[in-house]
């Protein structure tokens, strides 16, 4: 990341999670409100992300600021949710439950990794997509997984194991078969 303050940074991680950056100033219902950056969610995501600074800002300017968009917003009939994302020093406890009646709460504090943007994407985690791993070879073909590791048991049972990619269904009616071959060899038996 080559961002040098803390909402630049933020900005960086959002934007390339393709968040869009929103002029400033803010202007809704005809009011302008000051932030530092705001940003809307990524595709059908209608997230309104406001980040302030408490390292330049006090936690209570920065509340009655949020307060008052939540107000305009109110007044709108917005179904709009809004994510506060403070960066710099952890305000209050007082001043985050108030602002957790607007919205959700990111206090992002301090960068303390080596890496910054590591703690920064884990703090913004809940903002971002998800990352999710590749499959592998083995996850891909289960049926083979598990044929492979029973290699060595009943044929009948082998037998459920084959029809099992034609579905539950085949599974379901091979079970019923060799339930019913069971219970006829036991019947026929003196």
């Amino acid at each position: 990341m080559t961002a040098s303050t803390p909402v630049e940074r933020i900005g960086e991680v959002l934007e390339t999670a393709d968040y869009r950056r929103l002029p400033s100033p803010l202007l809704i219902a005809g009011l302008a409100f000051e932030f530092p950056a705001a940003f809307i969610g990524p595709d059908r995501s209608s997230d309104l992300v406001l980040v302030a600074d408490t390292a330049f800002e006090t936690a209570t300017r920065i509340l009655r600021k949020v307060e008052s968009l939540g107000r305009a917003l109110d007044v709108l009939q917005s179904k709009r949710p809004i994510t506060i994302v403070l960066a710099g020093p952890r305000p209050e406890s007082e001043v985050i439950e108030a602002m957790a009646k607007i919205g959700r709460v990111l206090p992002v504090g301090t960068q303390v990794d080596d890496d910054p943007s590591v703690g920064l994407t884990n703090w913004l985690a809940v903002l971002l997509p998800l990352a999710l791993p590749q499959p592998s070879q083995g996850v891909a073909d289960p049926i083979a997984s598990i044929r492979a590791a029973t290699s060595d048991i009943d044929s009948q049972v082998r037998g459920l194991i084959d029809v099992a990619q034609q579905g539950a269904d085949a599974v379901q009616t091979g079970l019923h078969d060799l339930l019913t071959d069971v219970l006829d060899e036991s019947e026929e038996a003196p």
